[in-house]
């Protein structure tokens, strides 16, 4: 009689596990948008704030959510920057980014090796939020996580960009470098 109730308890016990977080430490976001005449490739990247947010495994699962700050964003051309950031993402009414990981598989085991998988997640960019899907690579001596994903502009309601002949495509590629502590 006794054997069945330590036998509920480490079966309990096993479903206790610890979940690990891991904080952001520094970042940045790159993006890459091709214009049309396709010559012309766009960069930009953020310049003194980094993504904020956490990662969050438990029970065989990666979960997490992450900010950034648009105004940070530069493509080093500062009339460029204007008309991207007023013009188009409209920073004054919608100055951040959210990105929702829904949950990637993992083991906290895994955080000892490098790895690559494929992620879920939701973004929410000038106000409208949709699915995205991504590739993220992590690096177990740095804790330092690259990931990999492509918007449309048009599906966020943001005009597809363009100035003087040159239009950019609806297709942005963004890339964010993550350091978690």
């Amino acid at each position: 009689m006794i054997t069945l109730p330590l036998f509920v308890l480490s079966l309990s016990a096993l479903n206790l596990q610890a979940a690990t977080t891991l904080t952001v430490a520094s970042g940045e976001v790159k993006f890459t948008a091709i214009g049309k005449p396709g010559f012309l490739k766009i960069k930009g990247e953020s310049k003194e704030k980094f993504p904020t947010g956490a990662i969050k495994i438990e029970n065989g699962n990666a979960s997490g959510n992450f900010e950034f700050d648009l105004k940070s964003l530069d493509t080093g051309i500062n009339l460029r920057n204007d008309h991207m950031k007023d013009k188009y993402l409209q920073v004054g009414q919608y100055p951040t980014a959210q990105l929702s990981i829904k949950s990637f598989p993992i083991e906290e085991k895994d955080l000892n090796t490098n790895f690559k998988k494929r992620f879920k997640g939701t973004l929410t960019l000038h106000n409208v939020t949709k699915d995205i899907n991504g590739d993220i690579e992590y690096t177990a001596s740095s804790k330092k996580t690259l990931a990999h994903f492509t918007i449309k502009v048009s599906d966020f309601k943001i005009d597809v960009p363009q100035y003087m002949g040159v239009t950019v495509s609806e297709t942005v590629d963004i890339e964010t470098s993550l350091q978690f502590k």
